[in-house]
């Protein structure tokens, strides 16, 4: 079986962080929030961000989004519209109904492009609406213990992701991928470290 992540490997950018960029146009309020959030993408994608940092830093901002919980199913609805051209094709093609997909982005987010994953098999962070917070990051080690818990005699020959914050995940694959836009390089894990 496969395993992908989603975001940077299926879809060409952060789906929330595009998702945070899409509800400022439509929330005004939101644009005093911007600064909070480039620089929390910015320790993402550096690998600095603990678990506990993204809990806090992600549950203040969703707060701030899910305030009006009314608006969150039509703002995803829209965002997809918009946004599902930024599906990569050739990942897209690479999945099969028995893979697994794994990401940190919010459940609500994902289950608004589900159907074009071409799996079922999707595990991503839980938000609760109506309280703005997080219930489950999906984010590093988390998602090695979600993947086990979900899957537990699972075997992984091919993972694909796009970042190295991954690597507890990566080491349970017989074959790793790091994904940076249309370009595969497969990765010898064992020279990587923590």
């Amino acid at each position: 079986m496969k395993v992908f992540d989603f975001d940077n490997t299926i879809y060409d950018g952060e789906s929330l962080v595009d998702f945070f960029c899409f509800c400022v146009r439509k929330k005004k309020s939101l644009i005093f929030k911007i600064p909070t959030v480039l620089y929390a993408a910015i320790l993402y994608k550096m690998n600095k961000l603990s678990i506990d940092d993204l809990y806090t830093k992600a549950s203040k901002l969703t707060k701030v989004i899910t305030n009006n919980k009314a608006d969150i199913d039509e703002y995803v609805n829209m965002f997809w519209q918009k946004n599902k051209k930024k599906l990569k094709q050739n990942m897209l093609d690479k999945i099969r109904e028995e893979d697994i997909i794994i990401t940190a982005s919010p459940d609500i987010l994902i289950k608004g492009i589900a159907s074009k994953l071409k799996t079922k098999n999707i595990i991503s962070s839980i938000l609760n609406v109506d309280t703005g917070k997080f219930e489950f990051i999906c984010f590093r080690e988390n998602k090695v213990t979600i993947f086990k818990e979900k899957y537990p005699n699972a075997i992984i020959d091919e993972f694909y992701t796009d970042s190295l914050a991954d690597l507890p995940l990566m080491k349970l694959a017989k074959n790793a991928y790091l994904v940076s836009k249309d370009k595969m390089e497969l990765v010898d894990v064992s020279k990587l470290s923590n």
